[in-house]
């Protein structure tokens, strides 16, 4: 039905593919329980924020939203402004340059930059969706494979609602990516 257009599957299920900074932060041991709720608290928020973004991209500046729109828009603006100096003084913790991944809610699969995680190790994958946003998803992973410079890594403790999350942005970029392939088929 889609010519030409390529479906990002990873484990038999969509993914959403980019090139993104992507880190690999070596644990002793699977997070804890309480540790586990902060990250899933962090990266529900940023997921929202993201596939906020992705869903309902910035309207055309002519579009007539109302009396309220101009109000709106210089809230926006401000909003936009505090999130970017945030961002620039949260970056002294910098990420990696970045590289390919694929990721959905089962694992993520991506090129390593530097050294390759050891096979059966436990960590957390640090990949920062967008440069707008002062914090990356972090996500606890077990690595399964590692071939070359790619490593493979499974998420065995994600939450429903964050897998939900990333399968939705997945759908959203995957969705983007069919109507790109369709405009420019016209």
């Amino acid at each position: 039905m889609y010519e030409d257009v390529d479906t990002v599957v990873l484990d038999n299920e969509l993914a959403y593919q980019d090139v993104l900074p992507v880190q690999w932060m070596a644990l002793w041991e699977p997070p804890d329980r309480f540790e586990l709720l902060g990250l899933e608290e962090a990266n529900l928020l940023l997921l929202q924020a993201c596939v906020s973004v992705e869903e309902h991209p910035a309207r055309d500046k002519n579009e007539d939203l109302g009396p309220l729109a101009g109000e709106i828009a210089r809230l926006d603006f401000k909003l936009n402004l505090v999130m970017q100096l945030l961002a620039k003084l949260v970056s002294k913790d910098r990420m990696p340059p970045a590289t390919t991944i694929l990721f959905n809610s089962l694992g993520a699969s991506w090129t390593c930059i530097g050294q390759t995680p050891p096979v059966g190790g436990h960590g957390l994958l640090r990949v920062q969706l967008r440069s707008s946003l002062p914090q990356p998803l972090e996500l606890p992973a077990q690595v399964i494979s590692v071939e070359g410079s790619m490593a493979k890594v499974k998420f065995p403790s994600m939450s429903d609602g964050v897998a939900e999350l990333i399968q939705r942005l997945a759908f959203v970029r995957h969705r983007r990516h069919i109507a790109d392939a369709r405009k420019a088929r016209a």
